[in-house]
C-alpha cells in the first residue's frame, strides 16, 4: 500500500490570482517534500477589449496552461471585498470564468482567503505584494516578474499545504472542520 508521501510526489499544482486586467498563474511540484518552481506568469489581456472579450481571453489562455501542464489540482484566491463595487464585479466575472475553466478541465479545485495565502507565506495576513513577492522568490529561488505570478505562486504553495494532508483529492476539495478552524485563526490572528 501506497503511503500520502507517494500519492502527492511528482504532482503539478495550479495556482490561479485573478483579475480581468491581469489573472496571475503559476504551476509548483511537490517531490520528497520539496516544492519547486515550474512556470508562471500572467494573462492580460488588451486593454481596448470589452469586458467580454477580455472574459473570453482568460478562458482561452487558461485552457491552454491548463493543457501544456497538465497539472493534478488547483487552487484559487477567493474575492477579497473592497469599498469599490465595480472592482468587486470585474474580480468576480475573473474568477468565475478561472473556475470555470477549471471545473471543465476536471481539475480538484481549492479557494482560499487572500489572507490566509499570506499568511502561510510571510507569517502576516496584512502583507503586501512586494512581501509576499520577496517571500515566494526566496522560497522557489526563482525571479518573477508581476505581482499577479507572484501572489498565484503563493495560492499553488498555500493550495498544497492546506488540501494535500494524506491523499491527492479526488473531486472538489473541501476543508476539514480543522483545517476550517485553522483558517480562521490564522485569518483572525492578522
Amino acid at each position: 500500500m501506497q503511503n500520502s508521501q507517494d500519492l502527492i510526489n511528482n504532482k503539478l499544482i495550479l495556482g490561479v490570482d485573478p483579475g480581468i486586467r491581469n489573472t496571475g498563474w503559476g504551476i509548483v511540484s511537490y517531490n520528497n517534500h520539496k516544492i519547486d518552481h515550474i512556470a508562471h506568469g500572467s494573462i492580460s489581456p488588451p486593454n481596448k477589449n470589452s469586458d467580454s472579450e477580455r472574459l473570453n481571453f482568460i478562458a482561452r489562455e487558461l485552457n491552454e496552461i491548463i493543457k501544456s501542464f497538465n497539472p493534478s489540482f488547483a487552487a484559487i484566491e477567493k474575492i477579497f471585498v473592497n469599498v469599490n463595487s465595480n472592482s468587486i464585479l470585474q474580480l468576480g466575472m475573473a474568477r468565475g470564468v478561472a473556475m470555470q475553466v477549471i471545473e471543465s478541465a476536471n481539475l480538484p479545485i481549492t479557494e482560499l482567503a487572500a489572507r490566509l495565502v499570506k499568511k502561510s507565506i510571510t507569517g502576516s495576513g496584512s502583507a503586501d505584494k512586494s512581501q509576499v513577492k520577496f517571500m515566494i522568490e526566496r522560497l522557489l529561488k526563482t525571479s518573477i516578474k508581476g505581482y499577479d505570478a507572484s501572489d498565484a505562486l503563493a495560492v499553488s504553495i498555500t493550495g498544497l499545504n492546506f488540501s494535500y494532508k494524506g491523499n491527492i483529492p479526488a473531486g472538489k476539495v473541501s476543508f476539514s472542520k480543522l483545517d476550517q478552524a485553522i483558517e480562521r485563526a490564522l485569518i483572525q490572528g492578522n
